[in-house]
């Protein structure tokens, strides 16, 4: 007990020397700026006095206009009178002369030309052809009676090339460029070359959307043929949609395939 309040006092003991020693050095600091200020130069003090030139004004002389504190302009000196200069008369312009009257010149318009002659074709005169006759007069392709019904649209034939002809079971047909563009595709997956000679006859039937199906032969034209031309519709599969001026669901084609060595 006794040695934790010696402890105590001790500390004690030294907070208070460490403050007196705090205390005294500052009072001998406060006393240092005291003396300097005391025993400092007087040019330190004192402010450096500026050497200035004062500005005189003088309230003398002689009295003039007053111009309200700003100078007046000075005026240019005048040595000699000078003599009245005569200015030279401006001659008036001449009188602008009034614009000639001038006629229009005739225009020769181009005489109007004759209208052309219809140019005649000369008609075949031939002493070896006798013009064709029959029961009545009606127009044909064919040079010779083939006996055959002429097709309403004209007739669709692919100009050559093995594939015959082509003809639907609608009468007046709207679109027979369809039917040749259908002919065209079928062509591209038809093989002609079969070392023999004939041809037949199939019938498929054409959807809204293009597809074919219902494809039977009508016009056998052998057994190889009828194989071959067969194949040739089920490889195409699917053509040109029906045409918007069609009306019907479905169309139903006959083609004619000839084959040639």
């Amino acid at each position: 007990m006794r040695e934790a309040i010696s402890d105590i006092l001790s500390e004690r003991a030294q907070l208070t020397d460490g403050m007196s020693r705090m205390v005294v050095l500052s009072l001998a600091g406060h006393a240092l700026l005291v003396a300097s200020m005391l025993y400092a130069p007087a040019f330190w003090t004192t402010a450096a006095e500026s050497k200035s030139t004062p500005m005189m004004i003088s309230l003398g002389g002689a009295e003039g206009p007053d111009a309200g504190g700003m100078t007046t302009i000075a005026a240019r000196p005048v040595q000699r009178v000078s003599e009245p200069e005569e200015k030279p008369a401006r001659p008036a312009p001449p009188a602008e002369k009034p614009p000639e009257m001038v006629a229009p010149s005739a225009v020769i318009k181009p005489a109007p030309k004759p209208p052309a002659k219809p140019i005649e074709k000369p008609r075949e005169s031939s002493s070896s052809q006798k013009p064709t006759s029959g029961a009545e007069i009606k127009s044909g392709a064919a040079r010779a009676e083939t006996t055959g019904a002429q097709v309403p649209f004209g007739g669709l034939t692919t100009g050559g090339g093995g594939t015959g002809g082509a003809r639907v079971d609608v009468a007046n047909f709207c679109c027979p460029s369809y039917l040749a563009t259908v002919v065209s595709t079928i062509k591209r997956n038809w093989n002609q070359g079969q070392g023999v000679t004939g041809q037949n006859t199939v019938k498929f039937v054409v959807h809204r959307d293009g597809r074919i199906d219902g494809i039977e032969v009508e016009q056998s034209g052998g057994q190889l043929l009828d194989i071959t031309s067969q194949r040739a519709l089920q490889v195409t599969k699917q053509v040109t949609p029906l045409p918007r001026e069609f009306m019907g669901d479905t169309l139903t084609i006959h083609l004619i395939f000839e084959y040639s060595r």
